[in-house]
């Protein structure tokens, strides 16, 4: 039961909302499992219903809310991530490793193009050009990256510097 409610939740993230016929398409489960599902995630807040068409709830999202890679690492990285966004003037992203994926964790949006690439709980998307600097615990292991979106036409290695510094701001932070 838990694997469906995954599984649904899982669609519902990717594609925002669904009926009760896509739901059971896309998840490859018979309707009348997915029927009884989202009825019974609704009542608890996990999925929301909007004129037929299920979506992700806000109790999902306080959840996710209070999700971190590492204890405080959320708090310490938002105010680095900014700065570097506004010197530079281009999206940076604390990056994360979980199991067979990295994940963007939080994020800094400078470029339109990347609201939805980017998305905290997004999967870093491949192809997509980065420079980046590891973050360390004050043990020096790495549990994640500093990195900031290369576009075309910039050079690698003038924004090395400002992202290695907002790298070392918030390992500093987190050993504190």
């Amino acid at each position: 039961m838990l694997e469906g409610a995954f599984s649904l939740l899982d669609k519902l993230m990717d594609e925002g909302e669904l009926g009760l016929t896509q739901l059971a398409d896309r998840c490859e489960m018979p309707k009348k499992t997915v029927h009884r599902l989202p009825d019974q995630m609704e009542v608890l807040g996990a999925v929301e219903n909007v004129r037929g068409r299920y979506r992700i709830g806000a109790r999902m999202f306080r959840l996710g809310q209070s999700w971190e890679p590492v204890p405080g690492i959320m708090r310490v990285a938002r105010q680095p991530l900014r700065a570097l966004s506004a010197t530079i003037r281009t999206s940076t992203i604390l990056a994360v490793p979980r199991r067979d994926r990295v994940l963007v964790a939080a994020a800094s949006i400078v470029r339109a193009e990347d609201v939805a690439r980017l998305r905290p709980g997004a999967t870093v998307p491949a192809g997509m050009e980065f420079v980046s600097a590891p973050v360390r615990t004050a043990t020096s292991s790495v549990v994640g990256t500093v990195s900031a979106v290369l576009d075309s036409g910039r050079s690698a290695t003038a924004l090395k510097e400002a992202v290695g510094h907002a790298a070392r701001a918030i390992s500093a932070a987190l050993a504190s």
